[in-house]
Order: C-alpha cells, then structure tokens, then sequence
C-alpha cells in the first residue's frame, strides 16, 4: 500500500520517528536508571541494616556495661543524671533502634523472622537487666546468679543472630558495589551513546529528506528548462507530496503543449493552402505539404528558392515591387497574382501575408482562387444568358403588344391569336425562368419548404408528363409510361418540379422523332444493403435515346450553372439550374439522384426515394415471400 503524503506530512513523520527513536533511547536509559538506582538503594538498604545492626550491639554492650557499673561502682539512684547517661538511656533506645530494624527488614522475607526473633531477645535481656538491677538491690545473690546466667544466654544469642544479619548485609553490600559501579559506568555509556545515536539518527535523516527534496527540485528544475526548450521531460515522478504533483503538471502541461503543436503541425500540414514563410530576400524558409497538391513541387523542392520563380513572367516586376513593400510592416495585407504549376498550368492565388519583425520573415497563406475565378466566370456567363434569356421574351411581349395597341391585331382572328398564343408561351418561359431563379435562391438559403405525405409515384409521373406535355409535341418527342402502382413518402408538388426538370432536359437533348421512356420499380437501397439491412425504395428512370453525355461532364452536371457543353446549339434554352433544382429536392427527400449516359446513344437519368413505411412491410413480406417460394 502506497501512502499519499505530502512534504509537510514527510516532515511530520521524520519529526515523529526521530521522537519515537528519543523515546525508545529514553526508556532504556531509565531502565538502566532504574536498575543503577535499584543497586544503589539495595546497598544503601544493606548499609543501613548494618549500620542499625552495630547501634543495636553497642546499645547492648553499653547497657550491659552500665548496669555493671551502677552495680559495681556507682550504684546512682534510678533518677539520677548519671544513672540515666551510664544505663538508663541506652535501656531506653534498644526499644527504639529494634523498631528501626524492624522496618528496614519488613520486606525482607528471607531475614524477617532474624529480625523478630533479635527483637524478641533484646527485649528479653532488656528484662534480664532490670530484673538483675532489682535483684541486686534486694541482695538476692542466687537468685541474681541465675538472671546473670540467663542474661549473658541472651546477650550471647543476641550477638549470634546480629552477627548473622550483619555478615549476610555485608556479603550483599560486597556483592553490590561492583553491580552499582558497573551499572554507573552502563549509564554513562548510554548517556553517551544516546547523545551520539540522536545527533547520528538527526543527521542521517536530515540529510536523506533534504537530499530527497533538493533532488527531485533539481529534477523539476531540469523539467522546467526541458520544457522551455521543447525537450522530452524527465520520466514523471512517483508520488503524492507537492513536488511530485507539480512535476505531473508539467508533465501535463507538456503534453498539452505538444497535443497543441501536434494539432498546429496537423493543421499545417493537411492545410488545403500553401501555408509558408520567405525571408528578406524573398526566399523560402518553410512550406506545408499542400505546395504538392496546389503547385505541384513538394516543400523541399520549394525551400531556399526564390518565391518569384513560381510566378507568371509578365507580373514578377509587380509582385517583387508588392512584396518590398510588405516587408517591414506589420499589416496582414492580400496580394493577387498568377503562379506556375509543376505541370505548366496558370492558376490564379491570393497570397494573405504579414511580416514578422521577431522572425526575420514573412508569413504567407497562398489560396488558390481558379475555381473561385471560374464560377464567377460562369456566373458572369449565366447573368449574360439569363439576361438574353428575360430580354428575349419580355421583348417578344412588349412587342407583341404594342402591335395590339397600333391595332394590327385582332384578338378575334388567326393572326391575333397565333399571337396572343406565342405571348402565352414567352410569358411561360419567363415565368419558368424566374421560378427557377426562386428556387435556386432558396436551396442556397436552405429555406426549401417540404411537405411530405403518402404519395403514389405513378400520379407524380402524370402530373410531371402533363407539365411538359406541350413541350414534348413542339420537339416531336413521345414520352412512354407504364403505370405502376407505388406508395413513397413525397412532397408531391417538389417531387413534380424534380420530374418536370428531367423530362425537359431528356425531351430538350433527344432527337426529333423519339421516345422519352419512363420507368418505375421497387429496389433495394445499394447504400444499406452494404452495411447488411435490406431497405426497399422506389427508383424512377427517365430514358432518352439523345446524342448522350462526355465522361468528364457528368460529374459537374447536377452543379449550379453547368451545361452539357458550351458549343451546344441548345444551350441557350436553359439556365442550368434545372438538374441542381431536381438533385436538391431528391435529396431533401433522403434520395440520391444520378445519371448513366455513353455518347452517341442516349441518357439514362434516375433517382430513388424511400418508400413510406406500410409500402416497405409489404415489399419486405412479398420478398420474403418470394424467398420461401424459391426451391432448395
């Protein structure tokens, strides 16, 4: 188990081990305290037994004495002064010294019962000698006799029994002395060793926490150039205290920064522009992958050359003065101009540039605009046709109109109605025209408004023939159906404008006499059947047998703007707005549009929608069926 500590914490528990290492030192020092006290208190203990032992000898032999002496010599009264110094006083500390004896040896079990029987004897000759003392006055010689007998007995046992006692203390104070000399010396030899094992221990510990700090500091402080410099850091440290959690975050911090420049280098490099850089002298320093894809050199064959050599010939003067004048000012500023491609291709950029003065260089984002360039092209041709195209039937119109007024028509006649009828069909055109404008505007907005319902296909197809009907007749073209009854979730009236737009582009391209064939049928979705779910959907297929379309335009034909060809004589009766109109609303119904074609025989265009929910349970059962029926 890993504990989570932090350098407070550490500190703490360094500050507590060195104290519970005072503590163990200080309990052994008062053991051996204790046990240098225990044998001085036991020698001192034997010394004051011996010392009790010798008063009480002296105190005998003195009383003996005295009382030889008052019979003898003296014979004082008993309340006499010097019958109380020569007898009496020494008679009455026995007593005193037996009770000191007595409590020396009280918990000495070994020599209590000595000490009872020395007291008990004592006490007995205490009485001998008085009752001698008082035989003596009586002159009692025999029986004086006999007490002086019993008192030497006792007198004799009592120095027997202290005589004892005192070599069995003095054998314990020999035996002791060296014991307490020797755990003195144990003493002072743990006071010692304490002293040096704490400033030994602080020291050790001391420098192992400091050495650990001031290690991984100098760690986090090589991180820290490290990271400054963009270097691999140090391998992370392990741990929870502050330290180790700072140098996580530069860990952290470092790889947030390299995540960053990670992205930044990823954003270089799969850039679609030519992001670079070029010095003073106009050459390049650095230049992503895109030059591969945009101008056809890769960046090693870019860096160190002259950013004027990929430059048309006829603008390097203007780009060179352009440039100078970027330099050293530190303004983004866009300048336009034409580059060569590896290849020998033109294109039109625009370069996005601003100086850096730190850097010495000028940073560069060239933007290639030729698709840009071209759809205005195109969209200057389209205002151009759309113009024509208004001009032509509103001046029909106008025309026609003012011949009404000057009354060179009659409403009520052939002339006045042929005309009337070609006004009709103008203002249908322009109408047309404008509606396809409308709309166009609204699939850039993203404001095409659905409403979707259970529709059969088969009313869409009517209605959308009914719509071009007329069309079809002026260009002797016949359109084919087979009626077949389908149900697809549809905004009726959009699926009918995406029908119309295909059937005049088929009726538009196809050659007099001909037929326009259109075909219905149930399929299955290609897109779902590949991830393995079976999803039924209505294909609807719009067949001309016109002249067909070049590989190369029917990937650009469902775009805004685009035409089959450019030298086509019939160009000039569409927008090319149509097939864009029909590919949006197929796809705000969740279809796909498409088209197969090969030159010189005829086109095929189809969409597919999906079928609405009740009609894909009766496909799915009826192909479940149909799977039941097959044999094997």
């Amino acid at each position: 188990m890993k504990w989570k500590l932090t350098l407070r914490q550490k500190g703490l528990l360094v500050v507590a081990f060195l104290l519970g290492f005072e503590l163990i030192l200080l309990g052994g020092f008062s053991y051996l305290l204790r046990d240098a006290q225990m044998q001085i208190d036991r020698l001192q203990h034997a010394q004051q037994v011996i010392s009790s032992l010798q008063r009480l000898s002296t105190l005998r032999e003195k009383s003996t004495n005295g009382l030889l002496v008052q019979l003898q010599f003296y014979k004082d009264p008993p309340g006499s002064r010097r019958f109380y110094e020569t007898f009496q006083k020494h008679v009455d500390a026995v007593p005193v010294e037996l009770m000191t004896l007595q409590e020396l040896l009280k918990n000495d079990s070994a020599n209590r019962f000595k000490a009872e029987e020395l007291e008990r004897v004592c006490r007995a000759g205490i009485d001998a000698i008085q009752e001698e003392r008082k035989l003596y006055s009586m002159k009692e010689s025999l029986q004086e006799k006999i007490v002086i007998a019993r008192l030497c007995s006792v007198m004799f046992h009592a120095a027997r029994l202290t005589d004892n006692l005192v070599d069995y203390y003095t054998k314990i104070e020999k035996d002791i002395s060296p014991i307490e000399e020797q755990s003195r010396a144990r003493l002072e030899q743990a006071v010692w060793a304490i002293m040096v094992l704490n400033v030994g221990l602080a020291i050790a510990l001391g420098q192992l926490f400091v050495r650990g700090i001031t290690r991984r500091l100098a760690v986090l402080t090589e991180n820290s150039h490290k990271l400054a410099a963009g270097i691999p850091l140090n391998p992370a440290m392990v741990g929870y205290d502050e330290i180790a959690v700072l140098d996580n975050v530069f860990h952290r911090m470092a790889g947030t920064l390299a995540e960053s420049a990670r992205k930044e280098r990823a954003i270089i490099e799969h850039a679609v522009d030519v992001i670079c850089s070029v010095d003073s002298e106009l050459k390049f320093l650095a230049v992503n992958p895109a030059s591969e894809t945009v101008l056809g050199y890769k960046p090693e064959e870019m860096i160190g050359k002259y950013c004027l050599d990929f430059v048309v010939a006829e603008e390097r003067e203007k780009t060179t003065v352009a440039l100078k004048n970027i330099i050293g000012d530190s303004a983004v500023v866009q300048l336009e101009t034409r580059l060569v491609q590896k290849s020998g291709t033109v294109i039109d950029v625009l370069w996005s540039m601003q100086w850096s003065t730190e850097e010495s260089a000028l940073f560069c984002v060239v933007h290639d605009i030729s698709g840009s360039k071209e759809i205005e092209r195109m969209k200057q041709e389209f205002i151009s046709m759309v113009s024509h195209d208004l001009r032509t039937p509103l001046s029909a119109i106008q025309g026609t109109i003012e011949l009404f007024k000057e009354g060179m028509y009659d409403s009520k006649d052939e002339a006045g109605k042929s005309a009337l009828q070609k006004m009709y069909l103008s203002t249908n055109r322009l109408l047309a025209l404008v509606n396809d404008l409308l709309d166009i505007e609204k699939l850039e907005a993203g404001k095409m408004v659905k409403d979707l319902k259970r529709s059969d296909i088969s009313d869409v197809i009517r209605k959308s023939i009914g719509s071009v009907a007329g069309f079809a007749e002026v260009h002797e073209v016949t359109i084919a159906y087979s009626e077949v009854e389908i149900f697809v979730m549809a905004d009726e009236d959009r699926l009918v404008q995406a029908v119309v737009n295909l059937l005049s582009n088929a009726i538009k391209f196809s050659h007099a006499p001909s037929t326009v064939t259109i075909e219905t049928a149930v399929i299955e979705d290609p897109k779902d059947s590949l991830s393995g779910t079976v999803a039924p959907c209505c294909e609807v297929r719009i067949i001309d047998s016109g002249r067909g379309i070049s590989e190369d335009k029917v990937n650009t034909l469902f775009q805004r703007y685009g035409q089959a060809e450019k030298s086509d004589n019939k160009r000039g009766v569409g927008t090319g707005l149509g097939l864009a109109i029909s590919k949006a609303i197929v796809e705000c119904h969740h279809g796909a549009i498409g088209v197969s074609s090969k030159v010189g025989v005829g086109s095929t265009f189809w969409f597919r929608i999906p079928l609405c929910k009740d009609e894909k349970q009766k496909q799915s059962g009826a192909g479940l069926e149909a799977a039941k029926a097959q044999p094997g």
